[in-house]
């Protein structure tokens, strides 16, 4: 009776270790999530390099590279030119991604500034612009509004059947000293031209071979992101409203 007793006791101790043991893995599995979520919600805001990261989320150093290489191997995030994380093209992005992510993962590519436009009767508004991280950078701030007379590869490709296949580029057509490509694509009604833009001192020699394949690629993932969402319906108020204000201005 004593020796069986002594085993059940024995048995029931493995249990609750097992179990406990069990409750620990899942506890530290919550964590790194928790924790990865963080970085990935800090990145949003804006890039940093591994070091801001520790210190804007309090986290160890060992515990911060070890995330950020598990979000690097799996393409949650990557590194730009200058050294700065960034979000980055996750496998079946397109589920995750907003418009905000793809505008900045073309800026890593091209390392220039990105601007999405929308037509709107014989203007085009920008409705999304992420800046370039050089110190001459082109840039327009969301809200611009410019008619399509006044030329730009913008406008040229708003103008034109709206297929990103459709590659458009031009130098100095409105700023002296500034040059331009994009593509146009067509979604809900709506007519928007994905632009990269930046100074003539840093264009590329071949500016099709540079920036024809990326811009295709990622207006045909802003298509895809845009179709039947209510991001498209908030892009189109912000050009409403930037129209409104410019009427109001005039």
């Amino acid at each position: 009776m004593t020796d069986n007793s002594s085993t059940t006791g024995s048995s029931e101790v493995s249990s609750v270790a097992s179990a406990s043991s069990g409750g620990t893995a899942s506890s530290k599995e919550i964590g790194v999530i928790d924790r990865s979520a963080a970085i990935l919600t800090a990145l949003q805001d804006s890039p940093m390099t591994a070091a801001e990261v520790c210190r804007r989320l309090g986290y160890s150093k060992s515990t911060t590279y070890r995330l950020l290489a598990d979000l690097r191997t799996h393409r949650f995030i990557v590194r730009d030119n200058n050294g700065l994380l960034r979000l980055g093209p996750f496998p079946g992005r397109r589920s995750i991604a907003t418009t905000n992510s793809v505008l900045e993962h073309l800026r890593t590519l091209t390392s220039e500034s990105v601007q999405l436009w929308v037509r709107v009767g014989e203007d085009r508004v920008c409705v999304r612009n992420v800046e370039a991280d050089h110190e001459l950078r082109v840039s327009r701030s969301v809200g611009t509004v410019l008619s399509l007379v006044d030329g730009g590869s913008a406008a040229l490709a708003l103008c034109g059947p709206g297929n990103p296949q459709e590659f458009y580029a031009t130098k100095q057509a409105r700023v002296k000293g500034t040059a331009s490509a994009s593509v146009a694509f067509t979604v809900g009604g709506a007519i928007l031209a994905l632009c990269v833009s930046y100074p003539l001192t840093r264009e590329p020699d071949n500016v099709a071979g540079a920036y024809r394949t990326v811009l295709g690629q990622a207006a045909v993932e802003l298509k895809g992101l845009l179709d039947d969402s209510e991001e498209l319906a908030v892009l189109r108020d912000i050009a409403r409203l930037a129209l409104g204000a410019k009427k109001k201005e005039s």
